[in-house]
């Protein structure tokens, strides 16, 4: 709960933030330099060792420590992991090292000097690869369910940059300054999470040289390691790949104008990890009590949260992002809607994914590699393919083919047959139920508001307006529908504090 009111309180203040910079850095540097940085960090993010893995890995066998108390080897694991990630820090810098060598090629056509590609990008990496050199011991915090002090400082520190770079690129327009400070404000948040972590953790006393014969100590770490790499690289290609793609066969203007889109949908899967971030390690302790009922119970109710929260925020994003973003930044920055489909679609299933994601991460099972690869090849086939003559279209289709065929179909079955070990014809007799009211209720607002003949002006208060009155409704009667018709809502509606203790009274 901590976790959540935490990533709620600062979500808002991040996407207020967030809302008001994106306008102010398009007007003081220039959506080729905004294109610029998305593309430099997109580069970055397939080779960042945060999307690897090795800290569910690690966070997965530092659980029953934790729960016992074993100071000893929760300092074992945790210096094992300082050690890998000390070593593949080294590795992807070198690798980014190698891939600068390219950027007279790659940026050859743009309208930006050179000069500031590789200012920005080492710039970058020095933020990225900082951080596995000092952060690496956050992984007890987010184990022990203490994310939320995580991202008090983090969060906090990237507000105060925020504004600090609002206010240099106002009165500078200076693409040097707006790089320094990124990289300055890195630094300075490293520091502050190592003194809280130092103050919590004051027996936490961990020696990175000794990894090698940690790892010895612990083999099955290796195996499951191994097994995860693989998911999370896959993850890291199809999730940060768009801007480089889109680069590759748009421009980089292109790149700036679907991050618009994609920032609003980055800050909204943002709060999202923020607040279910803490519930890892619950899931992992639920799974191992073994009480199948209760854990059918838990998942239920689980899915039937993911899939109520995104269905809120599809039902307003397809009415309001387009007037939205005209309102924010302007007419031309709108894109197609067939395009905006695309993207509200892939939207919906990677914030609806880890309901069954998790659970499979608490079973502990990531032995089907070959998804990982299958789904990443269809994905890269489709792009080239259809991108190279369609462009943006035919990048956003390469996604959502690919995850429709892995993660909407194969997952909840891979789950069902080794996880919970039952007919997965039960979960898709329920998951239908909620695609169904989902677009029901979207079809509601689309045909009420024809029938009015309202359109939404790029207004604020018409835009306030229009979703008060027409998809407001909308998420009410998504609500009730699903606790009429879905399991785990009211089994979730119970969990509200005041009802609870009313049962409780009551019984």
């Amino acid at each position: 709960m901590m976790n959540a009111k935490v990533g709620f309180i600062f979500y808002f203040l991040t996407i207020v933030m967030a809302f008001f910079s994106r306008r102010i850095f398009l007007e003081c540097l220039g959506d080729v330099f905004i294109g610029l940085t998305g593309t430099l960090i997109s580069i970055l993010s397939i080779l960042n060792i945060s999307e690897l893995g090795f800290g569910t890995c690690i966070g997965y066998f530092l659980y029953k420590p934790i729960e016992q108390n074993d100071n000893l080897k929760i300092c074992e694991l945790v210096s094992l992991f300082g050690w890998i990630y000390r070593i593949i820090g080294t590795f992807i810098f070198v690798i980014a090292c190698i891939i600068s060598l390219f950027f007279p090629l790659m940026f050859d056509n743009s309208d930006i000097s050179l000069g500031i590609v590789y200012f920005a990008f080492f710039s970058f990496l020095g933020s990225s690869i900082i951080g596995y050199y000092i952060n690496y011991r956050q992984i007890l915090l987010d184990s022990n369910q203490k994310t939320y002090k995580v991202t008090i400082w983090q969060e906090t520190t990237n507000i105060i940059k925020t504004i600090t770079q609002i206010l240099l690129a106002y009165y500078y327009k200076n693409f040097f300054i707006w790089v320094a400070i990124e990289f300055l404000y890195s630094v300075i948040s490293c520091i502050i999470l190592n003194i809280v972590i130092t103050h919590e953790y004051p027996w936490l006393i961990t020696n990175k040289n000794n990894g090698r014969d940690i790892l010895r100590k612990y083999p099955e770490i290796l195996v499951k390691a191994k097994q995860i790499i693989i998911h999370r690289l896959k993850n890291a290609l199809l999730s940060r790949s768009d801007e480089i793609f889109i680069f590759a066969f748009e421009s980089l203007q292109i790149v700036a104008f679907y991050g618009n889109y994609n920032m609003i949908v980055g800050k909204l899967t943002a709060v999202f990890n923020t607040v279910f971030t803490g519930m890892n390690a619950s899931i992992g302790n639920l799974v191992a009590e073994g009480n199948k009922w209760n854990i059918r119970k838990v998942f239920w109710e689980f899915v039937t949260f993911r899939y109520w929260t995104t269905g809120i925020f599809i039902i307003a994003l397809t009415f309001l992002i387009n007037p939205t973003i005209n309102w924010w930044l302007g007419p031309q920055y709108i894109m197609q809607n067939h395009i905006v489909f695309l993207i509200l679609l892939n939207m919906y299933i990677m914030l609806t994914r880890p309901s069954v994601d998790l659970f499979i991460n608490a079973y502990g099972l990531y032995d089907d590699v070959w998804a990982a690869y299958t789904e990443g090849f269809i994905n890269l086939i489709i792009t080239l393919i259809v991108g190279y003559f369609y462009g943006l279209i035919g990048i956003l289709l390469g996604k959502t083919i690919s995850m429709v065929i892995l993660v909407v179909i194969w997952k909840p079955f891979y789950l069902y047959k080794r996880g919970f070990q039952q007919s997965i014809v039960h979960y898709w007799k329920h998951i239908f139920i909620h695609y169904s009211i989902l677009l029901l209720c979207i079809g509601f607002c689309y045909l009420t508001t024809h029938a009015l003949h309202h359109s939404v002006t790029p207004f604020l208060p018409d835009i306030i307006l229009y979703g008060l009155c027409f998809t407001l409704p909308s998420c009410i009667i998504y609500t009730i529908l699903l606790y009429l018709f879905t399991p785990g809502m009211k089994d979730l509606v119970n969990r509200i504090p005041l009802i609870a203790k009313r049962r409780v009274s009551n019984e």
